[in-house]
């Protein structure tokens, strides 16, 4: 009986200090150093059905097909950031269903918000490479890169967020081969608990997010997409980088490295020339351990700067010291044999 009476107290303390206070102050979820997720589910661990495998139901992110979702307005008092983001997985090769040419079809996703059901560059924000996302399993192979769907997320201006007004979110791709289920991301989807799901379809679209009349075209009822808004406070947690090494042989490069935090949701290698501009030239890894092969000339013949990198739930990134790939050495082709034999008949 006492554990029932603690959990209906901390309930209750809870439901009266999440109420914003007047004066704008902070909420009470924003002073605890956890991101906040709004979303059409508010239980994000019901995003299953769809994007992890089995049955797909055509819910695909396309050139010509775009999701829209309208979130009730979102306390933003207390937070340092913003962003906003959908669960993507089965991103296809070009070979899909077989294995010859596993390299993934290229594309670019997007999302937008604004407060009202019309979106044009002001609000669009690029969210993944197809490249990035985990692959669609192979009936008859075995493929690198196969995982279960993962959000993404890309920051937008805290004040693009409105607490007083409802905010609406679409996603779509600008990729020409994204036209269906078999080339293109799936997005994952959760079960309607009841009550209305504010999700549209556009199937207007040509690689650009919809404006104008019409833009909630075709509602969709007993389903809800994984899109939400993730709203970060200001908070102290560091993401560490420990154990990075690299192992050159004459053909490869063997990187391994261990990444400490809390949530850590995905790791990276970047490459540098000058130590100023660094890049990105991996995927995204989204579990431990960590480990990445290059082929000796993959990145560069030249010398160059190798370090890995992770972030946390909380969009705080770490980074290694960076270790210094020597130019690739230049084998010197064997003689022709009869220059071997003139020379052993000169000595």
């Amino acid at each position: 009986m006492r554990y029932i009476l603690a959990a209906a107290l901390l309930a209750a303390t809870a439901a009266a200090g999440a109420q914003e206070p007047d004066g704008g102050k902070p909420a009470f979820s924003a002073r605890s150093p956890v991101p906040a997720y709004f979303a059409p589910e508010r239980n994000l661990n019901r995003y299953y059905l769809y994007a992890d495998g089995g049955f797909h139901a055509d819910w695909y992110v396309g050139y010509n097909n775009c999701w829209v979702i309208k979130l009730p307005p979102v306390a933003t008092g207390g937070y340092a950031k913003a962003y906003i983001g959908a669960k993507l997985g089965r991103a296809k090769i070009k070979s899909w269903p077989n294995s010859w040419d596993t390299d993934p079809i290229p594309g670019k996703i997007y999302m937008a918000l604004n407060q009202a059901p019309t979106f044009n560059s002001d609000h669009t924000y690029f969210l993944a490479e197809a490249a990035d996302l985990p692959r669609e399993p192979l009936p008859n192979d075995s493929l690198d890169g196969v995982d279960s769907a993962r959000w993404l997320w890309a920051e937008v201006p805290l004040s693009r967020v409105s607490s007083e007004k409802d905010n609406y979110l679409a996603l779509w791709a600008s990729s020409r081969y994204f036209i269906s289920a078999s080339s293109s991301p799936i997005l994952a989807a959760a079960m309607s608990q009841g009550g209305g799901e504010d999700v549209w379809l556009n199937r207007s679209i040509k690689g650009n997010a919809p404006s104008g009349d019409g833009v909630l075209e075709t509602p969709i009822s007993g389903i809800k997409p994984a899109m939400a808004v993730k709203l970060v406070p200001l908070n102290q947690y560091k993401v560490l980088i420990k154990g990075f090494s690299a192992e050159l042989t004459e053909d490869e490069i063997g990187v391994s490295f261990t990444a400490i935090g809390e949530d850590i949701r995905a790791a990276w290698l970047e490459v540098s020339y000058d130590k100023f501009d660094w890049q990105r030239v991996t995927r995204y890894f989204f579990r431990a351990p960590y480990f990445w092969t290059f082929g000796r000339g993959a990145i560069s013949k030249d010398m160059f700067y190798l370090r890995a990198a992770a972030v946390d739930s909380l969009e705080n990134i770490g980074y290694s010291s960076e270790i210094t790939v020597p130019p690739q050495s230049v084998k010197q082709a064997p003689a022709p044999a009869s220059e071997q034999n003139e020379n052993e008949d000169e000595q």
